[in-house]
């Protein structure tokens, strides 16, 4: 059984492989980018891309953030306003969480951001399609 990586890091490592020696392929020099600068921005974009596509951290997470307004509300009589407004409490929670890791994701994004490097990959990309 073979096992398939596909991220975004590969497929453009494997285009360019694949490619490298083709007439009107993008060439990194065209750029001004170094073979050195284009490794380095291509493994920390994927590690920024991973982080937030981490499933089984993702789920616990958002679960015990969810469940903390029950325990807090465990502490008081029981109730069923009490057990809804836990529920409203952790969904509000579990929204604010996903907001704030969106955020957090699209400012690394940013501060990794070189466009030089990025039309790059794009032109790699469009030559993928052709």
């Amino acid at each position: 059984m073979e096992i398939i990586i596909d991220d975004m890091e590969h497929r453009v490592r494997k285009i360019i492989y694949e490619h490298n020696n083709d007439a009107g392929f993008p060439r990194l020099e065209d750029y001004g980018v170094t073979e050195d600068e284009f490794d380095d921005y291509m493994f920390y974009k994927q590690a920024v891309i991973d982080n937030a596509e981490s499933l089984r951290k993702k789920y616990t997470i958002y679960s015990i953030i969810f469940l903390i307004p029950f325990i807090v509300a465990a502490f008081f009589k029981t109730t069923l306003s009490n057990a809804l407004m836990a529920c409203g409490c952790g969904l509000v929670l579990c929204a604010i969480y996903y907001i704030v890791t969106i955020l957090i994701q699209k400012w690394k994004m940013s501060r990794l951001n070189n466009e030089s490097i990025e039309r790059y990959i794009a032109d790699v990309m469009k030559f993928q399609d052709r």
